[in-house]
This record gives C-alpha cells, sequence and structure tokens, in this order.
C-alpha cells in the first residue's frame, strides 16, 4: 500500500480538474474582472464540471457490468461515486473460483462489488459472522463486508502422496538439502500406513471432488452449468479446518476445503490397511462387499418388458393396462415357444450353466488392495457401508453409518471417485515380493486362463439371453397390429403373425439365412399347418 503514490489515488483525478480550473482562470481571465467576477466564473466552470461528471457516470454505470435491474444500475453508479471518493469496498472478478484484484482490494471496508463467473462461488463476512453466499453473476457488498472464502465449481481432483520419481525409503544424500530431505519425507509421511504385519506402504491417494450441487441443464433457471448450491458452498467455506500443529502464521495453519476430502481418504485407507497383511494385499481371497445405494438413488430398469410405467392420467392409465396384458401374452407365447423349439435337456444343461454363473459370481475372490480401493470409495460416498472384522473379511448382512460421508455432507463436498495407486515398499520387501511371484508365476497364469475361460462362457450365455430377449421384442410389434384391429385373442392369427415374423427375421438377417435352411423349411410347415388346421 506504501508503494501507491498519490497520483495514483480516484481522490487524485476528482480534486485536480478543479484546482487545475482555479489555476488557469487566474492566468486568463482579464485583469479587468473584479474578484465577484472571478470567483463567479470558478464557481460556474466547478459546477459544470461536477455536473458533467455525474452525468456521464450515470451513463457508463448502465453498461459498465452485466446486470439488468434499474436498481443494480443505481448501486453501480453509487459505487463509482464512492470509488472516486476513495470509500469504496472491494470490487473482485472471480473467474475459475480465484480472484482478480487489485493490490489490498481484499481489505476494502466500503462497499463493493463481486462478479463471478459461472464456475465461481464465494462466501463473505463480517467482523461478527458469516453474511452472503453468491454464486455466478454480479453481487453488492455493503459496508463493513469482506470475503470469507471463495470456491471453484468444477470437478476437482486432488492427490497427496510421493512424487513420481521419489524414492521414499531412501537416506538422505549429499546432493540434497535439509530442506529438500524434509519436503521429501513430508510426501512420504502425508499417506505412509503400516500392514496388520507391520510393513510400511507409501501409496499415492487421488480423490475426485466438487461442490455438492447439481449442474443447471435448462438455460433460463438461474445457477451454474457446473452446478451452484448456496448452502453447500457456505458449509464448505465455515467447514474448513485448521492445522494446530503449524504455527498460525505458517501457509499450513489454514487447511482449504478442497484439501478435505484426500485428508479423510488418506484416515481410512490408514484404518483400512491395518486389517490386511502385505501378502492379504495381492492375494485373491476375500469376497467383494457390497455396495449399500443411498437413499435418495434409485435404479431405474431400461427394460421395455420389465420396468414399470407409472399412470398420470386416466387415459396412460388405460394404456398401462394394455401394455400389461400384451406383456402377460408375450411371456406365454415366449415360454410355448422356447419348449417347442428347444429340447428339454438342452434347457435344463443351460439352466444349470446359469446356475454355476450366479455361484462363480458369488465366490469370485478379489485382492485385499481392491477391497481397500473399494471401501474407500464407498465410506466417502455412501450413508452406509459395509463391515469387515480385524482380518478383512466381510461380515455378512452387517453395515454401519459411514462416518466420513457424514462429515463431507456437513462441509458441501460431493465426492465422485477415490483411488489408491502405485504402492512403495521398503526395498528389502520389495526384493521378497519379486523373488514369490517369479517361483508361483506359472500356477498364477493357469488359474488366470481358467477363470477367462470361464467369464467367457458366461459372456456367451448372456449374449443367448439378450438376442432371444430382442427377438421376442422384435416378434412383439406385429402383436401390437393385432392389439389395435381387436384380434389378439384369435390363437390362430397370434401364431402365424408370430410365424410369419420369425420368417422375415430369418430372411432379413445375412448370417441368419445363410445357417438357417432346416429351421426357415421348419416355419413354413407350421405355416402351412396353421392354415390348414383347426384350432
Amino acid at each position: 500500500m506504501g508503494d501507491i503514490h498519490f497520483y495514483q489515488r480516484p481522490w487524485f483525478y476528482l480534486i485536480f480538474p478543479p484546482i487545475l480550473i482555479v489555476i488557469l482562470y487566474f492566468f486568463t481571465a482579464s485583469q479587468e474582472l473584479d474578484y465577484n467576477a472571478h470567483m463567479k466564473g470558478i464557481i460556474q466552470d466547478i459546477a459544470k464540471y461536477f455536473g458533467l461528471l455525474i452525468i456521464w457516470l450515470a451513463f457508463f454505470s448502465q453498461f459498465i457490468l452485466p446486470v439488468q435491474t434499474f436498481r443494480d444500475r443505481q448501486r453501480i453508479f453509487d459505487r463509482l461515486l464512492i470509488y472516486l471518493a476513495g470509500a469504496h469496498g472491494p470490487a473482485i472478478f472471480f473467474r475459475d473460483g480465484e480472484p482478480v484484484k487489485g493490490e489490498g482490494e481484499e481489505r476494502k471496508k466500503g462497499p463493493g462489488v463481486l462478479w463471478l463467473d459461472s464456475a465461481s462461488g464465494v462466501v463473505t463476512r463480517t467482523d461478527a459472522t458469516f453474511r452472503n453466499s453468491f454464486g455466478p453473476g454480479v453481487h453488492f457488498t455493503e459496508r463493513g463486508e469482506r470475503i470469507a472464502g471463495h470456491v471453484d465449481l468444477h470437478i476437482q481432483t486432488h492427490g497427496i502422496g510421493p512424487k513420481e520419481t521419489d524414492k521414499p525409503f531412501d537416506k538422505k544424500t549429499d546432493e540434497q538439502t535439509d530442506e529438500e530431505y524434509k519436503s521429501f519425507q513430508a510426501r512420504r509421511t502425508q499417506t505412509s500406513a503400516l500392514t496388520r504385519d507391520g510393513i510400511e506402504v507409501v501409496p499415492n491417494i487421488n480423490v475426485v471432488f466438487k461442490i455438492d450441487a447439481e449442474p443447471i441443464r435448462d438455460s433460463n433457471l438461474p445457477g451454474s452449468r457446473f452446478g451452484f448450491d448456496a448452502d453447500a458452498v457456505r458449509l464448505a467455506i465455515t467447514g474448513e479446518a485448521i492445522n494446530t500443529s503449524q504455527p498460525r502464521d505458517s501457509h499450513r495453519y489454514h487447511v482449504p476445503w478442497n484439501q478435505l476430502p484426500s485428508l479423510l481418504a488418506t484416515d481410512v485407507w490408514r484404518d483400512l490397511i491395518s486389517q490386511f497383511t502385505l501378502n492379504d494385499l495381492f492375494e485373491r481371497k476375500y469376497l467383494l462387499p457390497p455396495s449399500f445405494p443411498n437413499p435418495s438413488q434409485q435404479t431405474i430398469s431400461d427394460d421395455p418388458l420389465s420396468n414399470p410405467i407409472k399412470p398420470q392420467s386416466k387415459f396412460e392409465d388405460f394404456l398401462t393396462g394394455i401394455f400389461k396384458e400384451l406383456n402377460r401374452i408375450i411371456s406365454q407365447l415366449a415360454d410355448q415357444i422356447e419348449k417347442y423349439c428347444r429340447p428339454d435337456e438342452k434347457i435344463e444343461s443351460e439352466n444349470k450353466f446359469v446356475e454355476n454363473k450366479k455361484d462363480a459370481a458369488e465366490k469370485e475372490k478379489v485382492t485385499g488392495l481392491q477391497v481397500i480401493n473399494f471401501l474407500i470409495r464407498e465410506r466417502l460416498q455412501k450413508q452406509n457401508v459395509a463391515v469387515l472384522d480385524r482380518y478383512g473379511n466381510y461380515q455378512p448382512g452387517q453395515s454401519r453409518p459411514s462416518i466420513e460421508y457424514d462429515f463431507l455432507q456437513r462441509r458441501g463436498i460431493s465426492v465422485r471417485s477415490a483411488s489408491i495407486s502405485n504402492l512403495r515398499l521398503p526395498p528389502e520387501v520389495d526384493a521378497k515380493l519379486i523373488g514369490q511371484w517369479t517361483a508361483n508365476w506359472l500356477g498364477r497364469a493357469h488359474e488366470e486362463h481358467d477363470r477367462l475361460n470361464q467369464q467367457d462362457g458366461f459372456n456367451r450365455l448372456e449374449n443367448e439371453e439378450n438376442t432371444l430377449r430382442d427377438y421376442i421384442v422384435q416378434l412383439s410389434n406385429d402383436l401390437l397390429l393385432q392389439v389395435r384391429n381387436n384380434r389378439a385373442t384369435d390363437l390362430r392369427e397370434t401364431l402365424r403373425s408370430l410365424m410369419l415374423e420369425s420368417r422375415v427375421v430369418l430372411v432379413n438377417e445375412a448370417q441368419l439365412f445363410r445357417h438357417s435352411n432346416p429351421e426357415r423349411d421348419g416355419l413354413e410347415e407350421i405355416i402351412q399347418w396353421l392354415e390348414t388346421r383347426d384350432l
């Protein structure tokens, strides 16, 4: 502030023109004019200057900021006058949550103006309390109202842990200064944790998060396409923490809101890894715990045959009844076609295969590290989470409230994802693990080969099921015409339309046409039989 010269002050440009008028008047005015005439001319010119100044300020205040109401334009004019007097408050523009301002602007105490882009949010305060939460747009602050904090509404990623080139377990070298070694070790201790058998593991932890607000889809509604919620922004700023282990004048004393998710993820990481040994982290021996959806989350099926229709009017209620009856007829016909076209032995074998698929899915094992990654995301994203015993095994049917999720909700933060990666181990442990993996690589390769073959079989069966469903939906198109023509109860016409539609499918699909000669002949015989026999 001391570097600002007097000619850079706003009031200088307010009083300099009248002083210049007075000086010029005495040097250029005629000597024949008396003192009263001199003073009258000076007063008139100064009055004209201030009059024109107010007129031009009033004119330009209409266009200086993107406002729409007369009240907002009047506020701009008021603040321009206050600015000329040097008694204005903060005048700051926020881009992507960061202020763009002049030196010392945030310390101004008079009435001010804030202009926020679509990715910024701000909370203001007075000496006694927090005042307002502002989102995108132009906002006016009152006397004594200052910036308490600001947020970026974008989806953000924050990571902690060692750098890519760091070797956390190396000792200090001669090339390193004390300051470099301290920061090197500080990054190590950020995420360092001990396994159940006492092995230190140092990973990188990354969390993706944002302010807990959904984007505005309708451009006619107020808000931000990045998502703005005044309460969430207020909670994020007012809930910021402090690090009592650091001195008050240190930049690390204050913990910004966007560091809280990664710090919470680190606490969860340390809590979970203490339940696993080092070998448990890399062995497939655990069942993946279930995910408990939040109460507000609802799973909506995209299946056109099973997704319920919610009627909103009498006409929609009438259509709902028609579609329910149509689905019942299609289901019955599908069962009859399946029994007619496929032998009972094949059906039984495929049913057994489906049961085996479900059993295998339930028994599929994952590593301890996968369990930890899964539960870190769950504890940051879900209201209720699975419970593990002291050895990392899931306790079936048990769940508990997530303290971390509740903590983030009370601070207006929503976590999108979290991950643990790039695990670093002591050099002697690394060497031992490499030796074990070299000895057991063949057995692991065979296990992976068998697992992939089993998964391939599951995928083939799933594709068959999806193809059959698509085929039934395609056949139902002709049944819709039957319903419209009041012929849905005519068994002969219904079966005949199904057979004809099946023949169309076999003829139009190139691959089916080349490999379905017997089936097409069989369909022709069925169609002829339907046309010559009475049902």
